[in-house]
């Protein structure tokens, strides 16, 4: 729940009539004892300026390795505009470094925090090139060339990206085939 649900089941139970816990704990979609655990603690909950940017937060815990975490932002930020490809492995690693030159000793760079690191600076996996990416450039023009000679001899209708349709394996070999004969 996010501090500004929080402060609302406070200023509900607050209220008259006051709703029950159950009925709060529905609406909100959690248990009764969330609700009860909020209440507890109602003074800290409605003590929130809804103007501060902590209000549409859903936590309240800071990171225990800020320092680590700042180092690894900046590098990836770095690693990224150099067009580098990361992975969870590479980012494990390279904040063990950055922990190790900043002499702290107990961290572990786990699976954990690397799933919390990712949350909280909202950094998602995304595949930067498909096989496009692949293609060797400086034979483009010829190859461009002899599949149009090979496609020639094709009515347009019959002529298609095999990568972009939902055919099978048996229909993609049957093609293959048939190219390898018309070409050789």
């Amino acid at each position: 729940m996010t501090f500004a649900q929080k402060k609302d089941v406070c200023v509900k139970l607050s209220s008259k009539p006051k709703p029950s816990q159950g009925e709060l704990a529905e609406e909100y979609g959690v248990k009764q004892n969330t609700i009860s655990d909020i209440w507890k603690n109602k003074e800290k909950w409605l003590a929130i300026n809804s103007e501060s940017k902590e209000f549409n937060r859903m936590s309240n815990r800071r990171p225990l390795f800020p320092q680590v975490e700042a180092a690894l932002v900046t590098w990836i930020t770095q690693a990224l505009s150099d067009n580098q490809t990361l992975t969870d492995d590479i980012l494990q690693l390279k904040a063990r470094h950055f922990a190790q030159l900043l002499e702290i000793e107990k961290f572990t760079a786990s699976n954990g925090w690397l799933r919390g690191f990712k949350r909280r600076f909202q950094i998602r996996q995304y595949v930067k090139h498909g096989e496009s990416r692949s293609a060797p450039l400086h034979t483009l023009e010829d190859e461009r060339i002899r599949l149009r000679e090979i496609i020639g001899e094709y009515d347009l209708n019959d002529v298609f990206n095999s990568d972009e349709t939902g055919m099978t394996y048996k229909y993609q070999y049957a093609i293959i085939i048939n190219i390898n004969k018309i070409t050789n």
